[in-house]
């Protein structure tokens, strides 16, 4: 085959093509800090680096999901502590106002203190995260407890689970119906208290003793709750911490698999600079135009 001068020049220019091409490849790669940043510089790494991807926007998704249900859940410990907190002055309230030495006098003060305690219970029973109260079941948007035609606060949400998506398949439940913590079958907390104020406001010592084992009953019933609220908080936490360490470990091999070796790649760019420049010396030597050129 005879080599015409065409057949050098597109070698030449070729070859040259080639170098820039790889030149500017090492340039963005340095830039961007990146080994793949498109599917062709290497096809079967960029689908492990989408894989690798996904499952971390899954992970952060997760994560959001557990951070607002420990904050779901950690206002429900504070709220039921402080509700605790209130009944055991009720039963202190009642033992002293249920002996012989109570007067009709002192017990018109307890049954003022009594009603501070239902009010701040309400209160406390009504408490929000955001526009959400945490106690309504689905019925985040309403009031759950307020008196309608009975003589104490009655629920009007629902039993509703609200549910939070923890893994693959995996969701658990952060709230607590307000009916399983107030008025269920074990005792009405409103309507106990309700009670025990009238009967120290008539001055009746067997009405004011007969709150004090319902109390006791109320204690119990919002402890059952914070066991299980502290159960699920510590399952949280126990998630939390597993999608933190898989998170970690995940982006290690998603640096292997995306990230350049700096050092190695500056190397090879001084290199190819060297190629380059060798190239262009070379094609310049052999395209200039010469008299010979045109006669061939």
């Amino acid at each position: 085959m005879r080599v015409t001068n065409k057949l050098i020049t597109d070698a030449v220019t070729n070859n040259l093509f080639k170098n820039t091409e790889r030149l500017l490849e090492l340039e963005n790669m340095i830039s961007s800090g990146k080994r793949v940043n498109k599917p062709s510089d290497d096809p079967i790494g960029m689908a492990k680096i989408l894989d690798y991807r996904k499952t971390l926007a899954s992970i952060d998704q997760y994560s959001k999901n557990i951070a607002h249900g420990q904050s779901w859940l950690g206002l429900t410990d504070t709220t039921l502590d402080s509700i605790n907190t209130l009944l055991i002055q009720a039963k202190e309230v009642a033992e002293s106002q249920a002996t012989e030495t109570a007067t009709e006098e002192t017990r018109q003060i307890a049954a003022g203190e009594i009603e501070n305690i239902y009010e701040q219970i309400v209160q406390l029973a009504n408490t929000k995260l955001g526009n959400s109260y945490i106690f309504a079941g689905h019925k985040t948007g309403t009031s759950p407890f307020y008196e309608d035609t009975e003589a104490y606060a009655t629920y009007h949400g629902d039993d509703g689970e609200i549910r939070i998506i923890t893994g693959e398949g995996v969701d658990m439940q952060i709230n607590i119906p307000g009916d399983e913590v107030f008025q269920n079958s074990d005792v009405d907390i409103f309507e106990m208290l309700n009670q025990l104020k009238t009967a120290l406001e008539n001055n009746n010592t067997e009405g004011i003793s007969d709150q004090i084992e319902p109390l006791d009953d109320a204690l119990d019933q919002i402890l059952n709750a914070r066991g299980k609220v502290g159960a699920r908080l510590n399952r949280l936490e126990t998630t939390e911490k597993y999608w933190s360490d898989f998170s970690l470990r995940i982006t290690e091999m998603l640096s292997d698999m995306e990230d350049i070796d700096l050092a190695q790649a500056m190397t090879q760019l001084v290199s190819q600079q060297t190629a380059y420049q060798a190239s262009l010396e070379t094609t310049s030597m052999i395209i200039q135009p010469s008299l010979i050129n045109f006669l061939r």
